[in-house]
């Protein structure tokens, strides 16, 4: 029985570096409200990350930004960059994302990473254009019997006002998403 639940850690542990974060049991919950219509003209450009669920990817790392650009195909460019707190090493993956079928849901692909690449999907909860964007991503795992979530606050500031933020946490709020898992990222001496 150890080896069951020892492999099956590891299986989620490995997956959870790849597309999600934040394993629990059971499958993604629902009732999780996006944007009705996502305006990506109005959406693209650079976004800076405020906070998010912890993420491997971005372990030491701080100035995390997302650059999002238009593609002719009408695919979104995806520039996601950060600088490692330890050796001011800047560093950046690009991919692209499509919308889905679905309002407010696309799919980001990063086909860099590893031999397959990578895809997760991307929902837009709630955006102004110009001060916030609460970003979700949930994948279920092991014939969902888990999931792993991934929550993201942008904003158009490196150093958004308190009510910018607040409007952000009230859209978690209304869609019951723990606040408590927020990890507030470092966007201090980016320029250096």
């Amino acid at each position: 029985m150890n080896k069951i639940f020892l492999t099956a850690v590891t299986f989620v542990s490995i997956f959870g570096i790849i597309n999600c974060q934040v394993p629990a049991p059971g499958k993604c919950p629902t009732g999780i409200t996006v944007v009705s219509e996502l305006d990506v003209e109005k959406y693209l450009g650079t976004w800076y990350e405020h906070s998010k669920y912890p993420a491997i990817f971005e372990v030491g790392g701080k100035c995390m930004q997302a650059v999002y650009g238009k593609f002719e195909n009408g695919t979104v460019s995806v520039v996601n960059s950060q600088i490692n707190i330890l050796t001011g090493a800047k560093s950046s993956i690009e991919g692209h994302a499509a919308l889905t079928e679905e309002p407010g849901k696309l799919i980001v692909n990063f086909p860099s990473v590893g031999k397959i690449g990578v895809k997760s999907n991307y929902w837009v909860l709630s955006t102004d254009y110009t001060t916030y964007s609460v970003v979700y991503s949930c994948s279920n795992l092991l014939n969902e019997k888990m999931h792993g979530t991934i929550v993201w606050i942008l904003t158009r500031e490196r150093t958004p006002s308190q009510e910018v933020i607040d409007k952000a946490y009230k859209v978690l709020d209304d869609n019951q998403i723990s606040k408590l898992l927020l990890l507030k990222t470092q966007q201090d001496n980016c320029d250096a």
